[in-house]
């Protein structure tokens, strides 16, 4: 210690100050080890993203082509499926296929396509078609998101009222199980389905089944994972047709009755209108309204294809205090064949038109229509 001299050329020493962290991310920055730290973490990143975007593109296109194939064996054996057979007692065998799949569905009846729902986007959920039993004619058909709350509740309304004795056929597209409830799964329990209350996430199922009878076929697919779909099922099974005498009520008969019994021979869903022992009413007599200046006054209805809705404002419409039938008129915005059976079926006078415009300047497409029907003095 006693020979050491201070360096005259050494820096005064200043005590270091905490850097702010602007400057301590552009030492960081600066540092080469740093950035090539940083550089291996992007990489190894983005090498991550790319193996699971792979990954999950070639699930998808392995599934695509596995429906595909699927759909080619189905068109493969169509045109070479057998023309209804006749078993020994004379009565007519359907032949039927349903398939199930994240995104188609098809249902044939002796070849004939009678649903076919491919479109991306729509028909996700629960399909129902209803055959008569006796002619195998489709009565009605329905689609319920159940993925979606509460259309499971507008399911249980439409079975219950569809006629004891109709073939009822279901089928899954994309999903069908998130919305729908015990009562619904119950429900589809009692019909005779043995797996509707173990239906659950992205599964695909078919079922084929008479209202209070006999099970058909049914299949089931499970989901194998959250992020996936069951596989496509395709079920094909026959339907013994019953005698027509069975599949009909024995109305007297009248013009009512004649009028009732050729709309339950062709639609389904509406319930008691079409009941063998009490009938709903067709024909309404409510009682007259007093200083009635309105009973000849023309009353123009404007429907479109939502045959139901139409129905229960046609029945509503008729009760009402003072109103007169014949002055009655339904213009059906379209060609639609079951909304006129809901217009016939009371009776009532009904116009189909081709739609002319959009929105909501198809109402002024009415007027002239309507004037003809009531006033045709007038030349319009």
């Amino acid at each position: 210690m006693d020979t050491w001299t201070p360096n005259p050329r050494a820096k005064p020493f200043i005590p270091r100050q905490q850097r702010s962290l602007y400057l301590t991310w552009k030492y960081k920055l600066t540092n080469k080890r740093a950035v090539r730290r940083l550089c291996q973490s992007g990489a190894v990143l983005f090498l991550l993203v790319t193996v699971i975007v792979n990954i999950k593109l070639i699930l998808d296109t392995r599934r695509a082509a596995i429906e595909e194939e699927a759909v080619q064996d189905y068109d493969e054996v169509l045109p070479n499926m057998e023309t209804p057979r006749r078993p020994p007692n004379g009565r007519k065998v359907l032949d039927i296929e349903v398939y199930s799949s994240r995104s188609k569905v098809y249902v044939a009846v002796d070849g004939t396509t009678v649903l076919e729902d491919e479109m991306r986007e729509q028909g996700r959920g629960i399909h129902v078609i209803v055959l008569n039993q006796a002619t195998g004619h489709v009565m009605a058909k329905r689609v319920f998101d159940t993925y979606s709350p509460h259309e499971d509740e507008a399911m249980i309304l439409f079975l219950n009222m569809v006629t004891r004795g109709r073939v009822l056929i279901f089928t899954i597209k994309d999903e069908g199980s998130f919305h729908l409830k015990d009562a619904a799964k119950s429900l589809l329990k009692g019909l005779g389905s043995q797996v509707s209350m173990s239906l659950s996430w992205r599964d695909m199922w078919t079922l084929v089944v008479k209202k209070g009878g006999q099970v058909y076929g049914e299949k089931h697919s499970k989901s194998p994972a959250l992020s996936t779909w069951g596989d496509p099922v395709l079920l094909k099974t026959e339907v013994q047709l019953t005698a027509s005498e069975d599949a009909e009520c024995h109305w007297s008969d009248t013009e009512l009755n004649r009028r009732r019994k050729l709309f339950c021979s062709k639609v389904e869903g509406y319930g008691s209108i079409c009941s063998c022992k009490d009938p709903a009413p067709i024909e309404f007599s409510p009682d007259p309204l007093p200083d009635n200046r309105v009973y000849d006054v023309p009353v123009a209805v404007i429907a479109g294809n939502r045959p139901n809705y139409l129905y229960r404002m046609l029945r509503s419409l008729l009760s009402a205090q003072g109103v007169n039938p014949q002055m009655i008129t339904v213009f059906i915005d379209g060609y639609y064949e079951e909304p006129m059976d809901v217009v016939e079926l009371f009776g009532l006078k009904g116009v189909q038109h081709t739609p002319i415009s959009i929105k909501n300047a198809r109402v002024s497409q009415v007027r002239p229509r309507h004037t003809r029907a009531h006033r045709p003095d007038l030349g319009v």
